[in-house]
């Protein structure tokens, strides 16, 4: 999974509504409006999936804009699965 920090840049009378539907996406975990504009938001996906849930973060009713604050997608290389050991070359097929 790649995790992805965000402040989400609402309206001034939109941002507690914003933060409900934010926090009642299952990829998200939120942690309050800050100075009265500003959701806290953190995204918990497959890297490839993060474009669209920021996507689906900006079309809530009363966001501006997103700005992405940290990101990390360590765990991800963790969570590939391994080939599997036929799939290596057998020593009589090197080149």
């Amino acid at each position: 999974m790649a995790i992805l920090g965000f402040l989400t840049h609402t309206l001034a009378d939109h941002a507690h509504a914003a933060e409900k539907t934010l926090a009642a996406m299952p990829e998200l975990t939120t942690y309050g409006v800050h100075k009265g504009c500003y959701v806290v938001t953190v995204a918990e996906a497959p890297a490839e999936q993060l474009e669209a849930l920021v996507d689906r973060v900006k079309a809530v009713e009363g966001v501006l804009v997103v700005y992405v604050t940290s990101f990390t997608r360590e765990d991800e290389e963790l969570d590939a699965p391994t080939a599997p050991s036929s799939a290596f070359l057998s020593p009589s097929k090197r080149i």
